[in-house]
């Protein structure tokens, strides 16, 4: 049965109070039939993530449109000094090999370009970026330089899916081209989906996960 709309709003609204690392006061939400909407305004591209992720840890939740705006409040930060802080957050981050990613910024939107060994790395300097103030957002087009792909890539994906109690209750069928892998089917929560995801990237090889799995609730 679907959680009424406004039982909804009340459940997702409290766990947005519930995450320490989000200011949830200038966030507006509406649900409709379990598709949650987000408007608003947060100080930082990162909260901006936060929020979406938290929305969907929500049951009965079975989309999310996140209109939310950054950093609205306050002045901006010139790009280049935007640039310098998000290159001394990459360089920080214990995760990014030093010197593998450069960030270039235009009007507070971050273009992250290089070459990293894996998808873990990648996700990191992406991490890294969207938590400096005044970051708008980012664009990753970091590649990945792997192992080739085994030519039974498709089969070690699905047979690590079966090792995972909560993809019990997915419908996920995986195939490849080359190096980059197409998840399509169902599964019965976000979490199960980002799982399945998560899982497909730490196969050898992979330079791309192309997901089509729809959560059903």
């Amino acid at each position: 049965m679907m959680k009424p709309n406004f039982l909804l709003e009340d459940d997702v609204r409290e766990e947005l109070d519930w995450d320490p690392a989000l200011d949830d006061s200038q966030i507006l939400l509406k649900a409709h039939d379990g598709f949650v909407t987000l408007s608003g305004t947060v100080d930082t591209y990162a909260e901006l993530l936060r929020a979406t992720d938290d929305t969907w840890k929500v049951g009965g939740v079975t989309g999310v449109d996140n209109e939310l705006l950054v950093g609205l409040v306050g002045e901006a930060i010139a790009d280049a000094e935007l640039t310098a802080n998000c290159m001394a957050s990459l360089d920080g981050d214990r995760f990014v090999p030093h010197g593998a990613v450069s960030a270039t910024v235009v009007d507070g939107f971050v273009t992250l370009r290089g070459r990293v060994r894996n998808h873990i790395q990648r996700l990191a300097a992406e991490h890294a970026v969207s938590r400096v103030f005044g970051v708008l957002g980012v664009t990753n087009e970091i590649s990945i330089s792997s192992d080739p792909v085994p030519s039974d890539v498709a089969d070690r994906i699905n047979k690590a899916f079966a090792r995972k109690a909560i993809l019990s209750n997915s419908a996920i069928n995986v195939s490849n081209e080359g190096d980059t892998i197409y998840l399509d089917g169902t599964t019965d929560s976000y979490a199960a989906m980002r799982e399945a995801v998560d899982t497909a990237w730490e196969a050898p090889g992979v330079s791309d996960v192309v997901n089509h799995v729809a959560v059903v609730a």
